[in-house]
């Protein structure tokens, strides 16, 4: 599957958990975070589609997608992206919550 196809089939399956995804501008790589109670998961609109999909696969593998239909690849990176989060315990995305 092309890559920004990829990326379509993530950000459709991020709205189905509920989540608002985002591309916007900025000097940040992207992850999820809660504002105002909505939950959104922000994508840098510059990076390129690869490295797009994997930061939100990167957000979505630590929410249960395990009994949602989800195509070979969608499911592949998703994988991918969990196995990396299980090796890599230090490099973490919390979701973030508006201050008070």
């Amino acid at each position: 599957m092309k890559a920004d196809k990829l990326l379509e089939e993530l950000i459709e399956l991020g709205k189905s958990m509920g989540f608002a995804v985002r591309r916007e501008a900025g000097t940040f790589r992207g992850g999820p975070c809660v504002l105002h109670e909505e939950k959104i998961i922000l994508i840098n609109r510059t990076m390129m589609p690869e490295a797009a999909a994997v930061v939100l696969a990167r957000a979505l593998v630590r929410y249960d997608v395990d009994e949602t239909f989800l195509k070979p690849a969608v499911r592949d990176i998703l994988d991918r992206e969990r196995a990396y989060v299980a090796k890599h315990p230090d490099v973490r995305i919390e979701p973030r919550t508006e201050a008070a």
